[in-house]
């Protein structure tokens, strides 16, 4: 027998119960579907999550003074000198904030350009303020949203903060949620500036994580670098524990989903294998005649394999689209933004014909074992 009959026998034997055929492809496919829709997800999942945290900072330590300790302007540079990472300084206040004749009260913030961007922070209308007022300090602000609206206020526009003018640069939006202020209710001045008119003391550092390092290593390395060089005890904080917590829940997650996945999968197995063992059963007169004309057992076993094998592929097909159409929808109802990379697609696709042959081996194997006399014999 050659090869091409094996095909042909086969499909023929499939096309016969077309209607048994198309629910056996379909159980195949719901799995197949099913575990590649967990895959994406999951990891789009992962990422989302990490990019949710990033916004809280979870590359970077907050350094605080201690109960009857005082952080210095000059600190921040020099952790960031000592520890080769990104240091930026902060400092707040309350003041009182006139423009025209109206006064508001709000929090004036002396920071960098850097804890803008920590902060994820984003300029509605106007301009950010240039790399040299943010150096070398200037009488510029940026004003948050909700402040400018109330006061009417405009980029370009001075206004006055506890006697002192100054000009509104742009209107800005504050998205990191881990800031002790209201934004939208403060003005950001350089901290050169804001310690010059109010003094030295600086409320907190921020230091940016290396990559490769964890950030508790760099928050006790700080605490070591200010006790021995400034004799000042400071708090660090960290969400290490969070990021952690939040990376095992959702692990745990995504392998409880794969589970449910894997399990619809060796369903469909047992459909195949199922579908295969009534085919035994129905053609056992065609058994016998093939074995009486000399097909030898692995010729046998063989035709049932590629019967399998068709089942399989064929539901792998399919399941890769049900898997795509699930992605995409669930992409959209939840928000995520999947990707699905060609990798996942193949190994899913290669553990259906696995599965596939796996769970055909066993009808196989008996369709072959067959002897001629009782595959004759009428029932």
């Amino acid at each position: 027998m050659k090869r091409y009959d094996f095909w042909r026998l086969s499909l023929l034997n499939i096309f016969a119960s077309p209607g048994r055929s198309i629910l056996t492809v379909l159980g195949m496919a719901i799995g197949i579907g099913a575990i590649l829709a967990v895959l994406t997800l999951g990891d789009a999942g992962k990422s989302q999550v990490q990019s949710e945290m990033a916004r809280l900072g979870i590359d970077k330590v907050w350094l605080t003074a201690s109960d009857g300790e005082v952080l210095r302007h000059g600190d921040g540079q020099l952790l960031e000198e000592a520890l080769s990472t990104g240091a930026t300084e902060q400092v707040y206040a309350p003041v009182d904030i006139r423009f025209e004749n109206q006064s508001q009260s709000g929090i004036v913030v002396g920071c960098s350009s850097s804890y803008m961007k920590v902060m994820d922070s984003h300029i509605r209308c106007g301009r950010d303020l240039y790399a040299l007022e943010w150096r070398e300090g200037s009488r510029s602000l940026l004003m948050g949203t909700e402040l400018a609206q109330e006061m009417g206020v405009a980029p370009g526009e001075a206004v006055s903060l506890s006697g002192i003018p100054f000009y509104v640069r742009g209107i800005v939006d504050q998205r990191n949620e881990l800031s002790q202020v209201d934004a939208s209710r403060a003005v950001f001045m350089p901290v050169e500036v804001f310690c010059e008119l109010m003094g030295q003391e600086v409320h907190e550092v921020t230091l940016s994580v290396p990559g490769g390092m964890k950030p508790q290593a760099i928050a006790v390395m700080a605490q070591d670098i200010m006790r021995l060089r400034r004799n000042v005890e400071v708090q660090a904080i960290t969400m290490q524990v969070q990021i952690e917590a939040a990376n095992s829940v959702m692990a745990i997650f995504v392998d409880v989903l794969k589970w449910v996945a894997l399990i619809c999968i060796l369903v469909g197995g047992i459909g195949v294998m199922n579908i295969l063992l009534v085919s035994v059963r129905e053609r056992r007169r065609e058994i016998g005649v093939m074995k009486s004309l000399g097909t030898t057992q692995t010729q046998i076993c063989l035709l049932f394999l590629f019967e399998a094998l068709i089942y399989a592929m064929v539901g792998g097909t399919f399941g890769l689209l049900i898997g795509v159409a699930l992605i995409e929808t669930a992409g959209r109802s939840i928000g995520l933004q999947p990707v699905i990379r060609a990798a996942d697609c193949a190994a899913v696709f290669a553990a259906a014909v696995a599965v596939g042959l796996i769970f055909g081996v066993s009808p196989a194997s008996r369709a072959s074992k067959m002897r001629p006399v009782d595959a004759l014999r009428d029932e």
